[in-house]
């Protein structure tokens, strides 16, 4: 057995500080890079926020050099001389310095105003994403770096004693090789690269189609009949004298919930089902393809079987059963929601056969009729930053955090927020956050996420970076001087959210590979949907609300309770079309070959949803972002399994007790803290104290009970 020294391991790091000073010697940007990379210590902050278009590119090409450096340098490495210092240590550090500064390249393409700026990020995106798939990028006279696999392996098979995140680390560092194809054949090998590479390319081409969409169609006011007075002032007007309605989120949701003419709704869904249709259906077919090929290259049946290895569920079969029942179990109460609004439907238009144009606005009313909430009118008790000052509060009170927003403006638009993370009790800081909530008219990614942009991890002995990372929401900002009003879904998709940043924040993983989200893909949701419970009690509510007219007056505890009503109501019904319909497409598309994508839905929508038929002409799967964006493909079935385990912890937990900050703290340390430095099954025993259960999901939606995961 074998252990590395402390003297080994400053060795390590004044050698790859000097390695960096070779490649970051000239230049402005290239100063700034040096700076973020070996410079100020204490500041450990490295994302770039500001640059031009052309050190996007120059950046991109410093990083694949740079890359190149450190790889030749480990593959040169004698196999009878490997040790932890001049094999793995190299690799660790690159991985935790060169994924902020490749999130400087990438990030401006989902934010920035200048399309110049856009182009250049999607550009060195490519760049970046091509070697990548090379397996870290190709040496002169190797593919896909067998060298550096070679000098990675000879370390493992001498079974050097290190620590079990080091262990972890490994291991996984071995698994991406052999995933990338370093146990064919030489000959196969290049064919996996190949296979890789276009696949990247073509995922980039369908998502930046998507992202640069700015489909609308134009209405009469009389078109938009029961939208509210605010949406209807929100609207720009084109030439001909009509309203300009886009298909971003802002405008489709509240045209399908509240608009009365079924004509518009018809319109507007089947307009948002077409987007991107032409140019990106050949795009998405194709990617399936190859991604088939390329599964079955490695030894795998299918792409989801490749996929789901490093997930919780493992096998596609393991999906498939456990959509299969919860679609049996879900179906005979969404059938008593359908006939809800069929009856409505009667009522209203003297037809009961509901469509899909149809349910979010039947739906509406009768949670309207049911519950007796308007929630225009609810509005008025979120006030944006009335919402945000109570998200922080509970979020500090629960985790133990102190949020302190900072005021150095260097932010991206005038509109972002920066805060520093602090720990309330030992006052260090865990990290960097940016709140970036309103939309905009051109280049801002328009839905809801969180975007890592540097990992919290271990440089060094001493040194620890910093995690960062950025909300992107798009509410409507105010026209007036009035302040911006959030819809309660709005409130919730935003808590939502934040508590994502959180988990990124506040991991302690040593790896930059382990750090916050990087769990397995099917958990990554559970935490954050564990805290949406937040958003219907009254406690938490009351904390982050007042009205807007005055301050003085918080929400009722009568509003607090429809509003917990209304959480309930349709929840079948809800995750059959949410839910099983998209993760019951996914995995088909990912097990079975040479589909029509079209052809499948037309048939899929209705065996799953109740015999609703889909919209003719239109190509969902052709504008789902899940389908085709790296660790989301063959895994949207995650959505409603991470329910499960959120369902399992509040219950288990936190209910009638969610402003308890001992269970919170155990929460954060248990389950946020050690990011993917444990499997996800593990991390919920840990939290749970036994094997977690489908019971409490099964109970709050008053299901029956089938056996457990």
């Amino acid at each position: 057995m074998v252990t590395r020294t402390s003297r080994q391991r400053q060795q390590q790091a004044i050698q790859y500080a000097g390695a960096a000073i070779a490649v970051f010697v000239a230049g402005k940007l290239l100063r700034r890079i040096f700076k973020a990379i070996v410079g100020d210590k204490s500041n450990k902050f490295k994302f770039l926020i500001g640059l031009e278009p052309s050190q996007i590119r120059k950046l991109a090409q410093e990083l694949i050099e740079r890359s190149q450096r450190v790889h030749d340098q480990v593959a040169a490495v004698p196999l009878q001389k490997v040790s932890y210092v001049n094999v793995i240590a190299p690799l660790a550090r690159l991985e935790a310095e060169e994924f902020a500064l490749m999130q400087s390249c990438k990030f401006p393409r989902l934010v920035s105003t200048s399309k110049e700026a856009r182009q250049a990020s999607l550009d060195a995106e490519k760049m970046l994403d091509e070697h990548k798939s090379k397996c870290r990028f190709l040496s002169r006279s190797k593919i896909m770096r067998e060298d550096v696999y070679l000098v990675i392996k000879t370390f493992c098979d001498k079974k050097f004693m290190v620590q079990p995140e080091e262990q972890r680390f490994i291991d996984r560092l071995v698994k991406d090789y052999e995933r990338k194809g370093l146990r064919l054949r030489p000959e196969m090998r290049g064919e996996a690269e190949r296979l890789n590479a276009r696949i990247g390319e073509l995922c980039n081409v369908f998502q930046n189609n998507i992202n640069e969409d700015e489909s609308s169609l134009s209405f009469t006011v009389g078109e938009l009949t029961g939208m509210h007075s605010d949406f209807i002032k929100s609207l720009n007007t084109g030439e001909d004298g009509k309203l300009k309605v886009t298909l971003k989120p802002i405008h489709y949701f509240p045209i399908m919930e509240y608009c009365k003419v079924r004509a518009t709704r018809s319109a507007v869904a089947a307009a948002r089902y077409r987007r991107c249709m032409k140019e990106n259906t050949p795009l998405l077919e194709k990617v399936l393809d190859l991604r088939h090929k390329l599964a079955r290259l490695l030894g795998y049946k299918n792409w989801a079987e490749y996929s789901l290895e490093l997930c919780m569920a493992k096998k596609p079969e393991k999906v498939q059963e456990f959509q299969e029942k919860m679609v049996e179990h879900i179906t005979p109460a969404a059938l008593r929601e359908l006939k809800l609004l069929q009856d409505l439907k009667e009522e209203e238009e003297g037809n009961s056969v509901v469509g899909l144009e149809d349910i979010l606005y039947y739906i509406q009313k009768a949670e309207r009729r049911m519950i007796n909430l308007d929630i225009n009118d609810l509005s008025q008790y979120f006030p944006v930053d009335t919402v945000t000052s109570g998200i922080l509060k509970i979020y500090e009170h629960l985790l133990g955090l102190k949020l302190q927003e900072s005021r150095s403006r260097h932010v991206w638009h005038e509109d972002v927020r920066e805060y520093e993370v602090f720990d309330s009790e030992k006052k260090a800081c865990l990290g960097i956050i940016y709140l970036d909530l309103f939309s905009r008219r051109e280049g801002k990614y328009n839905h809801a996420c969180v975007v890592p942009l540097q990992p919290g991890c271990d440089l060094d002995d001493s040194c620890r970076q910093v995690p960062v990372a950025a909300l992107l929401m798009n509410f409507t900002k105010s026209a007036t001087n009035i302040e911006t009003l959030l819809k309660h879904s709005e409130l919730v998709s935003y808590f939502h959210e934040f508590g994502h940043m959180m988990h990124h924040v506040c991991s302690q993983a040593s790896f930059a590979r382990f750090s916050g989200l990087q769990v397995e893909s099917d958990f990554r949701e559970a935490p954050s949907h564990m805290l949406e419970n937040w958003c219907y009690e009254k406690e938490s509510l009351k904390m982050m609300s007042c009205h807007c007219k005055d301050p003085q007056k918080e929400i009722t505890d009568g509003l607090c309770n429809l509003l917990k009503a209304k959480r309930k109501s349709f929840p079948a019904l809800r995750a059959l079309r949410n839910h099983l319909f998209l993760g019951t497409l996914d995995l088909i598309l990912h097990t079975e070959e040479k589909i029509d994508t079209e052809l499948l839905i037309k048939r899929l929508y209705p065996e799953v949803v109740l015999g609703m038929p889909m919209l003719d002409g239109t190509n969902l799967a052709a504008s789902t972002l899940h389908l085709m964006s790296g660790g989301c493909d063959a895994a949207c079935y995650a959505y409603l399994w991470s329910e499960v385990f959120a369902a399992d912890m509040f219950e288990t937990k936190f209910k009638g007790n969610i402003m308890n900050n001992i269970v919170g703290m155990e929460f954060r340390n248990k389950v946020l803290v050690p990011g993917a430095t444990k499997d996800a099954v593990q991390i919920l025993k840990d939290f749970l104290g036994r094997d977690p259960s489908v019971d409490a999901y099964l109970r709050i939606n008053g299901l029956n009970q089938f056996d457990d995961l």
